[in-house]
């Protein structure tokens, strides 16, 4: 995305735009909470967003760190959580050499803060409307990939001529699982303890390492392995 077309900074501005008055609203809705959890969730989050993982063929990465966005959510709070995306966002931008391009930044932020406040939504809509807590994280999920992945189809169909549709339906074949996944992690740690025990949090933590490792080996082609030559039989 050297030269962005017209249409495509139209497209970045309005969703930067967007993510800016949500953060906005979140900063002048912030409610008093327990500063150390809050810092726990920031430390997790942007932990998980270093583990990035390439999704063949698509230019975009996924990283692991879903599961504390929707925790955060249902612990902590919307604003609270708003914070946490827009932090893991920036984190999740740079490469592993420590580049990135500030409309990447940007874009990548506001995505994830638009995309979390949308989840937000969803969860407390869905608890009052008498959905059980699980449901409830599993719909905010749900939200929470289709306001991350369209904006992202989007842009790429604006700025490189990709279809969107075939895009958007290759991300969800290569990363739905994983968005249901972390909602399963999200929900037990929500619904087995009162409040989010640290402990609880860390063993999230180990489970999505191992979650980014597999990911990593299933997605890296194996290398060739040498036959030896069968001998001839006389």
């Amino acid at each position: 995305m050297n030269q962005l077309s017209p249409a495509a900074r139209a497209w970045i501005a309005l969703v930067c735009t967007t993510g800016a008055a949500t953060l906005a609203y979140a900063v002048m809705h912030w409610q008093h909470t327990n500063l150390p959890v809050f810092a726990a969730f920031v430390v997790l989050a942007v932990a998980t967003s270093r583990m990035r993982i390439k999704l063949p063929g698509m230019r975009g990465a996924m990283a692991m760190n879903l599961p504390f966005f929707l925790i955060a959510l249902a612990e902590i709070g919307v604003s609270e959580a708003l914070l946490v995306a827009l932090l893991g966002g920036i984190a999740q931008s740079f490469s592993p050499s420590g580049r990135a391009k500030p409309v990447q930044v940007m874009f990548n932020a506001a995505t994830l803060i638009n995309a979390a406040a949308t989840a937000g939504v969803v969860f407390t809509i869905t608890l009052k409307s008498g959905w059980v807590a699980p449901l409830a994280l599993m719909g905010a999920a749900l939200a929470y990939f289709v306001s991350n992945t369209v904006p992202v189809a989007i842009v790429l169909w604006l700025a490189e001529g990709n279809r969107p549709v075939a895009t958007w339906a290759r991300m969800a074949e290569l990363s739905l699982p994983f968005y249901l996944l972390s909602a399963g992690f999200a929900a037990i740690v929500c619904f087995a303890s009162k409040g989010p025990a640290l402990g609880l949090l860390m063993a999230v933590f180990v489970a999505m390492y191992f979650t980014y490792r597999s990911y990593r080996l299933y997605f890296t082609p194996l290398p060739l392995i040498p036959v030896s030559p069968t001998p001839a039989e006389d």
